[in-house]
């Protein structure tokens, strides 16, 4: 029983559920703005990343901060986006599979077309189907109460989404009001 309580904490860890949400910064990096609300001091870069950028609101959830490549590898394209209200968190990650290194970064988001997944336990499910127009993961942590969501997307793109909001429904709403059709 150890083992398997230890087993979905690596688990639950790896997957970067459990991660502490975005820091709020002062510090405004050249080339970023911040945004409206004064109440809050995220910077967002003023450039888009190509020629996409994520809404500033979905349903009541605020665009609380975007990274285009945030992780700054040579090679590995991405753009991250974090949505908050109250104390829910939406996070979208999109990563551009044009490069060998994307289409590695990606390779479980293009192994999905042919997946048929259906499994559920008392820590959650996971299963395939199809919404929007493309065929995806969802799974559900009951522990973590977060739902996640990967995806690919116009060939190219691998698109993963993970949040606490409170069902499924709720989560492919806001993922359709992303406005995705804007990547390139």
């Amino acid at each position: 029983m150890k083992i398997a309580i230890y087993a979905l904490l690596i688990l639950l860890y790896s997957c970067g559920f459990g991660e502490n949400k975005a820091s709020k910064s002062t510090d405004h990096a050249p080339g970023s703005t911040k945004t409206d609300d004064p109440a809050t001091t995220v910077s967002l870069t003023e450039s888009t990343w190509k020629g996409w950028q994520p809404p500033a609101e979905l349903s009541g959830y605020t665009l609380n901060s975007f990274a285009a490549d945030p992780y700054k590898n040579m090679g590995l394209y991405s753009a991250l986006a974090v949505y908050e209200q109250g104390s829910t968190v939406f996070r979208v990650q999109v990563v551009d599979g044009s490069t060998d290194k994307g289409k590695s970064e990606i390779r479980d988001h293009l192994r999905i077309a042919e997946q048929n997944i259906d499994s559920e336990s008392p820590y959650g499910y996971e299963k395939t189907l199809e919404r929007n127009g493309v065929k995806a993961k969802e799974e559900y942590l009951t522990a973590a109460g977060e739902f996640m969501v990967r995806y690919h997307f116009k060939d190219t793109y691998g698109i993963s989404v993970k949040s606490n909001v409170g069902s499924a429904d709720e989560l492919w709403d806001l993922i359709g009001q992303l406005k995705l059709e804007g990547l390139p």
